[in-house]
């Protein structure tokens, strides 16, 4: 379990993942390979950028309320 009370301006792989994707690590690789977001840092160190991952969701579209969720 991972608490964050404030997301940190650079994320490891597991911790952007979270942030972004719900946990997908799978979903986050995705994005890397599209070339969506850009991980920074040199060798083993990659670290993505919180203002990346929140140029990402600013993008995704809004979705309309579901059966359950009210009016």
């Amino acid at each position: 379990m991972i608490r964050v009370e404030f997301p940190p301006r650079l994320m490891d792989r597991a911790l952007a993942a979270y942030y972004v994707c719900n946990g997908s690590l799978r979903d986050l690789d995705r994005l890397r390979e599209q070339k969506i977001i850009t991980p920074k840092g040199e060798g083993r160190n990659v670290m993505y950028d919180k203002a990346d991952l929140d140029a990402y969701a600013d993008t995704l579209k809004e979705r309309p309320a579901t059966r359950g969720q009210g009016a």
